[in-house]
């Protein structure tokens, strides 16, 4: 639930990260929480927006040994932990995008989501997504953008799911290196799967394979779904 508060030590599990870390950006108040007594508890939702963009932050050096991490709390042999297979179909991808501003590309993103009939509240997904983005943008340098629902509430969506968007022409997203944005997935995990995981593995994707490039150079949905599990695959391969 949203405004669930967690304890220091349940903060931890659910971002999957050691406790140094957290302890750290507590203490150079990085992290959004309070003090209970002599204790300090998080916001769940809060504390989500807050790991969420940090992790897109993270460079490909700092995220790998805390996405291998991850990775091993799932699964004894890292390179089973395949995620996208579970996520992308065909149909979720579309090449031929055509919203063209900021505020049509999260509304058209959500109307193709309803499409598929994967959502169970359209509207409440829609301010999510804007809610995210109002903490700050998913957009990476690069040209890509990784939207995600401020909270990963599992009544937003019938399972969870990921699509893939190309638009016809770049987009100002809000990306640091003020650099249009063209290529988009949106993210929805609900709770049955870790978002923060599957950002992780998003971005190892991203800044470690020419991922990018073959998604603009992709002709067909068939061959940009090849070119992410083929992706995915490799970053696994190179997991220690």
């Amino acid at each position: 639930m949203p405004h669930r508060q967690l304890s220091f030590k349940e903060a931890c599990a659910r971002l999957r990260i050691p406790e140094q870390i957290l302890r750290d950006a507590v203490k150079y108040g990085e992290v959004p929480c309070r003090k209970q007594g002599a204790e300090v508890v998080f916001k769940a939702s809060e504390l989500d927006a807050w790991a969420s963009a940090r992790i897109l932050s993270l460079s490909a050096k700092t995220l790998s040994p805390e996405h291998s991490a991850a990775t091993r709390m799932d699964v004894k042999n890292i390179r089973e932990d395949i995620l996208l297979p579970q996520l992308l179909k065909l149909e979720y991808i579309d090449l031929d995008f055509r919203a063209k501003t900021r505020k049509s590309v999260i509304r058209d993103l959500v109307d193709a989501a309803e499409a598929h009939d994967l959502l169970c509240d359209p509207a409440d997904m829609l301010a999510q997504l804007e809610a995210r983005e109002n903490v700050s943008s998913t957009a990476l340098p690069g040209g890509i953008a990784l939207p995600h629902p401020h909270h990963p509430d599992p009544y937003l969506i019938m399972e969870p799911f990921m699509l893939v968007a190309r638009t016809r022409k770049p987009i100002w997203f809000g990306a640091e290196d003020d650099a249009p944005t063209d290529l988009f997935f949106l993210v929805c995990c609900g709770e049955n799967m870790s978002h923060l995981h599957v950002l992780a593995r998003l971005c190892m994707m991203i800044r470690d394979t020419e991922i990018t490039q073959k998604l603009r150079e992709a002709t067909s949905a068939t061959e940009a779904l090849d070119a992410l599990y083929a992706a995915e695959c490799e970053v696994l391969a190179r997991l220690r």
